[in-house]
């Protein structure tokens, strides 16, 4: 494998161990992350930035849905291939996977090295080990990207098979840098406006749906979904046109988390056509049916996010209070801010502060853009 920040590139004399190199990466890798237009930039900014104070061969960056926990975003270079990355899917969403994030995220220490060097012998993590010698690394670095109990998302760094294992105190780096690479996520998505400059998603790329049948082929797509699938994840695949199985690779955690509970999984990505919507429901549930974690076919519907369903995530992105956002609930459906300060028995002062709060956080100019700017 070939990669600009591989260990064999950087060697142990480029580390920068310092606590004003980590500082100095702390300081940026935010910067880098609002700055970036598209996820895979993203990805390879955040990699370029940690490089030196954490060499590696290759990374897998994930963003999930702060309410409902499923991936929303996705960026990788010299990571696991297609198979590879459907088994740690289908392991994540059953809870078997490396450590479990959850305890990252509650934890004393927000990153865990796994595989060459690590201790760990339990099960799921063992299956992992598995995965990654058959991919051809060694050591793996996974950071929980969380902020208050809230997941964000996972920055995975790799080292290939022969490689040195990722060491107590590169753990202890990343572990120090979580916190600027949560708000790197963020402002990726917060630095942005709302709507794309350029526009509603074309009516062509929207709504789209993909059959995901139980042995995890894909028996059918609609017209458009497979663009709408690249927009979704642009630079994932960029070698040229994927094959279904690896060009709808961004629905199996969804799909997995469906069956397990055999309900409808909901996830909001944030992409350059827009804010769109994954819904993944089970065909067949229950005791007599092919649901639940054993399989069974699953729908999988990609299409612009809707206000009900946009809302809710943006409050979370963006920092928006609980009163902050049914201000803006009354605003779309129609209400003036006298009607909307007698319903909520407050002062048209109060609301539109409330209003101006909303303003300046997600950098709209005024009620008519964000009102458009939350709409299909």
């Amino acid at each position: 494998m070939k990669s600009a920040t591989s260990v064999a590139a950087t060697g142990a004399a480029g580390l920068l161990s310092s606590a004003s190199s980590v500082d100095s990466v702390a300081r940026s890798v935010p910067e880098a992350g609002a700055r970036a237009g598209k996820v895979v930039e993203l990805g390879a900014e955040l990699s370029r930035h940690l490089a030196r104070l954490l060499p590696h061969d290759g990374y897998l960056l994930t963003g999930y849905d702060p309410l409902t926990g499923a991936r929303c975003f996705l960026a990788c270079e010299n990571s696991y291939d297609t198979r590879a990355r459907r088994r740690m899917d289908r392991a994540d969403a059953l809870g078997r996977t490396r450590s479990p994030v959850a305890e990252l995220v509650h934890g004393a220490c927000p990153a865990v090295v796994l595989g060459a060097g690590a201790q760990d012998e339990r099960p799921g993590v063992r299956r992992l080990h598995g995965i990654m010698a058959a991919d051809g690394y060694g050591s793996e670095l996974c950071v929980a990207l969380s902020l208050r109990g809230v997941l964000w998302g996972t920055l995975v760094l790799l080292r290939e098979r022969g490689s040195r294992p990722f060491s107590p105190a590169e753990n202890a780096r990343a572990a120090e840098l979580a916190g600027p690479l949560t708000r790197a996520v963020r402002r990726y998505v917060t630095d942005k406006p709302l709507r794309p400059r350029h526009g509603r998603v074309p009516p062509a790329l929207a709504p789209g749906v993909v059959v995901i049948g139980a042995d995890d082929t894909i028996t059918g797509v609609t017209a458009g979904v497979r663009e709408a699938a690249r927009g979704l994840v642009p630079g994932v695949y960029p070698s040229g046109p994927a094959g279904d199985q690896e060009l709808f690779g961004f629905a199996w955690h969804i799909t997995y988390t469906a069956r397990r509970t055999a309900a409808a999984a909901l996830t909001r990505a944030p992409t350059p056509l827009g804010w769109l919507s994954l819904t993944a429901q089970p065909l067949e549930s229950g005791p007599g049916g092919a649901g639940g974690q054993s399989g069974g076919t699953v729908v999988v519907t990609l299409q612009p996010a809707s206000t009900a369903d946009l809302l809710p995530a943006l409050a979370q992105w963006y920092g928006i209070s609980g009163r902050e956002r049914t201000v803006v609930e009354q605003a779309l459906e129609g209400l003036a801010v006298k009607q909307i300060a007698r319903r909520l028995d407050l002062s048209p002062h109060t609301v539109n502060d409330h209003f101006k709060a909303v303003y300046r956080k997600t950098g709209v100019t005024g009620r008519e853009e964000l009102l458009a700017s939350l709409s299909p």
